[in-house]
């Protein structure tokens, strides 16, 4: 009886363990995303772990950090920018789009590579 106890602890501990571990840690964002913004072409790369690169017509992979702060909104801040955005997100499939919490920040329509 005890080692069945402690057999089915143990297993109750593995399970826990492993969907603990899972695969992107939740971050809806995980992958590199194409499309465009109100000046041309852009592509985002999100590495699931906080970090993130920008690529438009005036930017070459150019880095930066994000943090999730909710199931629809993300904050964003590129080396070049002097301050962090808030963007709204939605994903709907294989799309994604930005959409700037302030009126001077681009939106952006993207689709998952």
């Amino acid at each position: 009886m005890k080692k069945t106890i402690a057999l089915v602890l143990a297993l109750m501990l593995c399970i826990t363990l492993f969907a603990g571990c899972g695969g992107s840690g939740g971050d809806a964002l995980k992958g590199t995303w194409e499309g465009t913004y109100e000046d041309g072409d852009a592509a985002w790369t999100f590495d699931g772990s906080g970090k993130c690169k920008l690529t438009t017509y005036f930017l070459d992979k150019e880095p930066g950090t994000y943090t999730i702060k909710s199931d629809t909104e993300v904050d964003v801040t590129i080396n070049g920018w002097s301050d962090a955005i808030t963007y709204t997100y939605k994903i709907d499939g294989d799309k994604l789009t930005l959409t700037a919490n302030d009126p001077y920040s681009p939106n952006y329509d993207l689709k998952k590579k």
